[in-house]
């Protein structure tokens, strides 16, 4: 105990003199609480958005998995389930609204961005053709099922990483502004 007490207070002696002690000026906690304040109103938004899609999601994807059951592996199904023809709307109405937010970004600053994502939302969507065509000539499985909800799922996830990289693009762009006002 009393090896650990000396360890401790030799420590403490070694960084004597270099102890940050300096007060912070006057209404620091108050601009400080205000920022917290900021970022935490902010934050409840976009959270709610994005985990009550996501909830929905998988109460979707597990009402699929557990009560859907083909009748037969050789059957060809013609057209898709209701349940997963809802849940294929309900994505692609999603998907829709946010790639029409990356469309209005379309900026000089945001063009190669904005680029970049429409040919890689093409490139999902070329896939998902492909899941689509699989579920039609092999009939609903729970493979396919999971993967058809994952490319709509990645699809919307990346359109949102593509707005929040074009709303940090604006934020520099008028934090460049600011400080060249000044």
């Amino acid at each position: 105990m009393n090896t650990e007490n000396n360890n401790i207070n030799e420590m403490f002696n070694h960084f004597k003199g270099q102890w940050d002690t300096e007060e912070p000026l006057v209404g620091h906690e108050d601009r400080f609480l205000n920022k917290l304040e900021k970022k935490k109103n902010k934050g409840k938004g976009l959270i709610y958005w994005i985990t009550m899609p996501a909830a929905a999601a998988i109460a979707v994807i597990v009402t699929l998995l557990f009560t859907f059951s083909p009748t037969s592996k050789n059957s060809k199904v013609a057209s898709l389930s209701p349940k997963t023809e809802e849940t294929q709307v309900y994505f692609a109405s999603i998907i829709n609204t946010e790639l029409e937010k990356v469309k209005q970004e379309n900026s000089p600053e945001t063009k190669k961005l904005v680029q970049d994502a429409l040919i890689h939302m093409q490139e999902l969507e070329s896939d998902y053709e492909k899941i689509t065509h699989e579920l039609a000539n092999k009939g609903e499985s729970r493979q396919l099922i999971h993967a058809m909800i994952t490319n709509l799922q990645t699809r919307i996830s990346f359109l949102e990483d593509v707005l929040v990289k074009i709303e940090n693009i604006k934020k520099i762009k008028e934090t460049y502004y600011e400080s060249n006002q000044s």
